[in-house]
């Protein structure tokens, strides 16, 4: 190393290539915190919001069953529903708590969105969840329940029929899942009632858009 040199082979970097690491770092926490804050605008704006859509109707949210199951018995009441479904066969359909549901117009008729039946109708929904499982799905894929127990009040508001199966917790509003049409759905649908109509007793209603009614508690349709 020649003398007077003795830091000759050490090299700064440049003052711009400094800048410039700088600059991208920024962007970097930037652009992370925009993300970040878009993921807890969107986070917090789901918790708000009382329903999900599925099909172009509303589905209440997890979160809004969550806070009915807080209150009072709801939830032992629950397990007890999903014991007795489970004795009887029928405990592999569907999670007990969707039972619940009224309907997709809860919001626009000012009922609450859940509603627990009562103990002696829950026999009634039996043979509903088995056809559903066996027949049903089989022919169309999953479905998502719109509709399963109505109390007198709701479905009163809601325009249901006075007999309507759901306030004997027997009926359900579906939707498929599937990009199933409404022509092949309604095939379908028309051809299982047709086979199985009669023996399972089967009530059958066909409404616009994909949305269908099933029950076990009367053959007929409409």
């Amino acid at each position: 190393m020649p003398a007077g040199q003795p830091f000759s082979s050490y090299r700064t970097r440049p003052p711009g290539q400094r800048t410039n690491r700088l600059v991208i770092a920024a962007i970097v926490l930037i652009l992370l915190g925009i993300v970040g804050g878009l993921w807890l605008y969107l986070y917090f704006k789901a918790l708000e919001k009382p329903y999900r859509d599925v099909q172009g109707y509303r589905v209440p949210a997890d979160h809004a069953l969550r806070a009915f199951l807080r209150q009072g018995d709801n939830r032992t009441r629950m397990k007890a529903l999903e014991g007795y479904l489970r004795a009887e066969g029928a405990g592999d359909v569907v999670e007990a708590g969707v039972l619940f549901r009224q309907g997709s117009d809860w919001l626009d008729i000012n009922e609450p969105p859940f509603a627990i039946p009562p103990r002696r109708q829950w026999e009634n929904m039996v043979n509903t969840l088995a056809l559903v499982r066996d027949e049903l799905v089989p022919a169309i894929g999953p479905v998502e329940i719109l509709s399963a127990y109505r109390t007198d009040s709701y479905n009163r508001k809601g325009g249901g029929a006075g007999g309507s199966k759901h306030r004997e917790f027997c009926g359900l509003d579906l939707v498929p899942l599937s990009n199933i049409s409404h022509k092949e759905l309604v095939e379908e649908l028309k051809m299982l009632h047709a086979r199985l109509g009669e023996p399972s007793r089967m009530g059958l209603g066909i409404y616009s858009n994909v949305r269908f009614h099933i029950d076990t508690c009367g053959y007929r349709s409409w």
